[in-house]
């Protein structure tokens, strides 16, 4: 029997008629299944059968299975408490990406030095659906420290350092598609023209520095990462926390991030003309 319990003639649906015209096919199975791993990736918290069932408007009966294979297959975890939550599979296997993972085995020896001179975290994200999502992660070596967890993805907002930089060193075309999702995702009323002159603002400078928004006593460095591309593939970002004992002066954070990014972009085989961006004061 179809995991679903339909019978196979209902599981699988043929091509149904866009308006369009173009055939559209569909499998009701998948669909319930990527239903149930969107909704829970966007949970903090677990959730239990019948509250799955109920925010996606199905049955409890009918997510058993569904749940149950999902289970053992690793793509999520039921608790003790008997609630689901997500588990790192997706993660995993978005790291065996190619791309991505070239990425990190590149940048995060890089970023391990870059926490070693400044005596901060850093950061990698990426955008990815309308979201910036945090790829790697390197812990301050001092006892405290402000860090972002791995995994984590925020909005695509023009609040968030990183989606300006991701936005500021891109072709004009991929650009303005950016622009337009920082302007959707903001949740106040901005100008495609203010954005574009922050942005180049950006670009004029080679980095970005604000007060986070976010954190008291944190201030966002963040730089782009090139690839043999036409515009930044990533961003990285040091967390600056200024604390009494650390005594790597902002300026100097700043710097060795600039060269971090400058080396990781040249290993990546980035243009000599992408990598060695202005780096004015």
């Amino acid at each position: 029997m179809p995991i679903s319990g339909l019978t196979p003639s209902q599981e699988s649906s043929g091509p149904q008629p866009a308006s369009g015209g173009e055939a559209v096919y569909t499998a009701p199975a998948l669909e319930k299944g990527l239903d149930i791993l969107e909704l829970l990736a966007s949970e903090a918290e677990g959730l239990s059968q019948g509250v799955i069932a109920q925010k996606l408007g199905r049955s409890t009966p009918e997510l058993f299975r569904m749940l149950s294979v999902l289970e053992r297959r690793g793509y999520l975890n039921r608790h003790a408490d008997g609630t689901y939550r997500i588990s790192l599979r997706l993660f995993e296997l978005a790291h065996q990406h190619p791309p991505l993972k070239h990425l990190l085995t590149v940048a995060l020896p890089v970023m391990h030095e870059l926490a070693q001179a400044t005596r901060q975290s850093a950061h990698l994200v990426i955008h990815y659906a309308r979201r910036i999502l945090v790829v790697a992660q390197v812990d301050s070596p001092e006892p405290m420290g402000f860090g972002v967890r791995l995994g984590a993805n925020f909005p695509f907002r023009p609040d968030r350092v990183s989606s300006s930089v991701l936005s500021a060193f891109q072709p004009v075309a991929v650009q303005d598609e950016l622009i337009a999702e920082l302007i959707a995702n903001s949740t106040g009323r901005l100008s495609a023209r203010k954005v574009r002159a922050e942005l180049a603002a950006i670009v004029q400078n080679g980095f970005y520095m604000a007060q986070s928004e976010s954190t008291n006593g944190v201030t966002d460095l963040c730089c782009p990462i090139f690839d043999h591309g036409d515009g930044a593939v990533a961003a990285l970002t040091v967390p600056y926390l200024h604390q009494r004992d650390v005594l790597i002066p902002i300026a100097s954070a700043r710097e060795s991030l600039i060269a971090a990014t400058r080396q990781i972009s040249a290993l990546l085989g980035a243009r000599t003309d992408q990598r060695e961006q202005p780096a004015d004061a």
